[in-house]
C-alpha cells in the first residue's frame, strides 16, 4: 500500500506538475526540494541548438537544397529548443526536468522514482491497457501514438513504453515481454507537445 506522503509527492496533476514539482518553479526553487526528490545535477542549457543547426546548414549546403518552408520549420524548432534547459534529480530513481526560460515546464518520471499516481491509481502498477484507457478517459478523447509514445493533449501528458505502434499504423498495449516495457516513463508538461514537424508521425487511436 502506498503511504500518503509518497502519494502526494508523486501525484500527477495535468498542466500543474508532479507533487511539489509544480510548473513555473525556478532551478533554485527545485533545489530546495532535494530532500524529497533527490540532488539536482547542473543545469544543461540547450542555447547552442540554434547555432548548431546553422552550422550544419552551412557545412552541408542545405540552406539552398530544401524548401523555404522546411527551412523555416527547422529553424523554428531549433529556436524553441534553444530556450530549454534540462536537469536530473538523483533520488530513488532519476527524475528528468525541463526548464523553459528558467521555469520548470516538464517533469519526466520512471518506475524507480516513486509511486507515480494519477486519479488515485499507481500508474506503473497498472497494466499498459488499463493505463492507456485511464488517460484516454481523462483526456476526453483518443490519444496520439507513434513508436512507443502515447500523447494525450488535453492533459499535456505523454506515456512512453506503454504502447507499441508498428510501421503499418497498428497499435497495441505493451506487455512485460516487450523490450521497452522496463523503461516506461511518464512526461507531464505545462502545455501539450505538438511541434508541427512531428504531428504527421502520429496515429490517433482509442482504447475505450
Amino acid at each position: 500500500m502506498i503511504d500518503d506522503r509518497a502519494t502526494e509527492a508523486w501525484r500527477i496533476e495535468p498542466m500543474r506538475g508532479v507533487g511539489a514539482l509544480t510548473f513555473g518553479l525556478s532551478p533554485a526553487d527545485v533545489a530546495t526540494l532535494s530532500d524529497g526528490y533527490g540532488a539536482p545535477s547542473p543545469l544543461m542549457s540547450q542555447a547552442h541548438v540554434a547555432d548548431d543547426v546553422e552550422k550544419v546548414f552551412a557545412e552541408l549546403g542545405l540552406a539552398n537544397a530544401i524548401s523555404a518552408e522546411d527551412l523555416a520549420a527547422i529553424r523554428a524548432a531549433a529556436a524553441g529548443q534553444a530556450k530549454l534547459a534540462t536537469q536530473t534529480l538523483f533520488g530513488a530513481g532519476p527524475t528528468l526536468l525541463e526548464f523553459e526560460e528558467q521555469r520548470l515546464s516538464c517533469v519526466m518520471v520512471e518506475p524507480a522514482c516513486g509511486p507515480a499516481t494519477f486519479e488515485g491509481r499507481a500508474v506503473f502498477d497498472m497494466s499498459a491497457s488499463d493505463a492507456l484507457r485511464q488517460f484516454e478517459s481523462a483526456n476526453g478523447g483518443p490519444g496520439r501514438y507513434r513508436s512507443t509514445e502515447a500523447a494525450f493533449d488535453a492533459l499535456a501528458v505523454s506515456l512512453t513504453g506503454f504502447s507499441v505502434c508498428s510501421a503499418d499504423g497498428s497499435i497495441r498495449p505493451s506487455s512485460p515481454d516487450d523490450e521497452d516495457f522496463a523503461g516506461r516513463s511518464i512526461a507531464v508538461r505545462h502545455a501539450p507537445y505538438r511541434p508541427d514537424s512531428e504531428i504527421g508521425q502520429f496515429v490517433t487511436r482509442s482504447f475505450l
